[in-house]
């Protein structure tokens, strides 16, 4: 009978899925081998093999349990609680570590106890701070604490003191340096039970068996005390019960005689099951492919998706250096001009050209002639001016003779009183035009 993952249950609780379809491979493996080579009792040997592929058995329920009210109270002697003060006037502040998120050794109730942090419920928005848990002590009061760095720890800006006796006694013998610790009270919704030889991961320590992990609970307050809360065992264990539905996960570790009679070592398995030990060595290799296949596809999106913001980025980046380029370009440009119009204005302003001609002459010279590379050589526009107006004034275009813009008229001896030296002025006009005068 070739194995589902349905089936694994009836041979081997407590596998995840991933085991399940593992199990599966390895049972299904051994099976076909062993009965394409005429063995005996094929699916015993199968099931054992695949078996002892997991050494861990874990047994999921759900338990109605009475615990010690004082079970839920403890102490993780690295924490602390301390007030302290800045400027005089300013408000007292307390600093307190609740819980590391470390170990806490040999609990009266729980044994070696760790509690996952990031399982940890905070239903409320405040939350008290009582000494050594006793309601009638109020010391202060906090909004829901952090849970940075696996440890469980209170924001110094969101604790607000009360005023009695009890906070004004823990305020002032803290400023006088007593060393008080800090105490939590929580209530477990989901645990781990580590049998002996065991182990599990939680905030980043290895807790090993036999203990018990927190995996989900609730925060109900925390406490300052002298010495942390209930050293006293038997105390503790006298006071009262409160009932408590809690989902319990035991992990037990097979005896190490029936782990030693199931193991099968992969040389062993190679030579016994050559079929299934290829089955296998492909499935891991296409669960190995596959994982990497995610890992490159995930990069990849995650790359493009990186790509394309600095792409848009880019391009904004690049529009507004063009706007710059564009508004620092019309700026030199219109200095230029500007430059150049007072140049044409004061050289013209000097010459004896008429004013009705300037704008004429400025046609013949361009600044944009004498821009290079963004430079403006104002010593050669300057001088290319001064030649133009030269040559102008040199073909008699002036305003300086006898107040007139061309040369006056000139009397000769042909010339009667009142006439006009038609020749003389036909003749000045045709050089003017760069004529030939006959």
């Amino acid at each position: 009978m070739p194995w589902s993952v349905g089936d694994v249950d009836s041979h081997k609780k407590g596998l995840t899925p991933a085991q399940k379809k593992k199990w599966v491979g390895i049972a299904n493996g051994v099976l076909k081998d062993c009965q394409s080579k005429g063995g005996k009792d094929c699916e015993g040997k199968a099931i054992r093999i695949a078996n002892s592929s997991f050494s861990m058995e874990v047994v999921m329920k759900k338990e109605t349990q009475k615990i010690p009210e004082a079970a839920l109270h403890f102490v993780d002697h690295n924490c602390f609680a301390a007030v302290h003060q800045g400027k005089e006037g300013e408000k007292v502040k307390l600093d307190m570590v609740a819980y590391s998120g470390g170990i806490i050794k040999g609990h009266f109730w729980w044994g070696d106890l760790a509690i996952d942090v990031s399982g940890m419920k905070f239903p409320k928005e405040k939350y008290p701070i009582l000494e050594a848990h006793d309601t009638n002590r109020k010391i202060a009061f906090t909004s829901k604490p952090l849970t940075e760095g696996n440890k469980l720890s209170l924001d110094p800006d969101k604790v607000e003191f009360m005023d009695t006796p009890y906070a004004q006694e823990f305020i002032k013998l803290s400023k006088a340096g007593f060393p008080y610790e800090s105490s939590i009270y929580a209530v477990p919704t989901s645990i781990e039970r580590l049998e002996e030889g065991a182990s599990a991961e939680v905030n980043g320590f290895t807790l090993k068996g036999p203990g018990t992990v927190w995996r989900q609970s609730v925060f109900k307050e925390a406490s300052v005390c002298v010495f942390g809360y209930d050293s006293n065992t038997r105390s503790a264990a006298l006071s009262k019960e409160i009932e408590l539905d809690v989902d319990v996960a035991s992990m037990i570790k097979l005896e190490e005689k029936e782990v030693k009679s199931e193991m099968i070592t992969l040389v062993q398995f190679k030579a016994e099951s050559p079929e299934a030990y290829k089955e296998l060595v492909e499935q891991i290799r296409l669960e190995l492919q596959s994982g990497y296949d995610k890992a490159k596809s995930d990069l990849e999106a995650k790359f493009d998706q990186e790509k394309t913001k600095l792409q848009n980025e880019m391009a904004v980046k690049d529009a507004k250096i063009l706007e710059m380029e564009k508004a620092d370009a019309i700026r030199a440009e219109n200095e230029i001009k500007a430059k150049s119009e007072s140049i044409w204005t004061a050289t013209l302003t000097e010459s004896n050209i008429p004013v009705h001609l300037h704008d004429k002459v400025k046609k013949h010279v361009s600044h944009s002639q004498f821009v290079k590379d963004g430079v403006f050589d104002e010593a050669k526009f300057k001088e290319a001016i001064q030649t133009e107006i030269k040559d102008w004034e040199s073909k008699g275009v002036t305003s300086k003779v006898l107040g007139s813009s061309f040369s006056s008229k000139k009397e000769t001896q042909n010339s009667t009183d009142g006439d006009v030296d038609v020749e003389g002025t036909t003749n000045r006009l045709l050089k003017l035009a760069g004529q030939k005068v006959k």
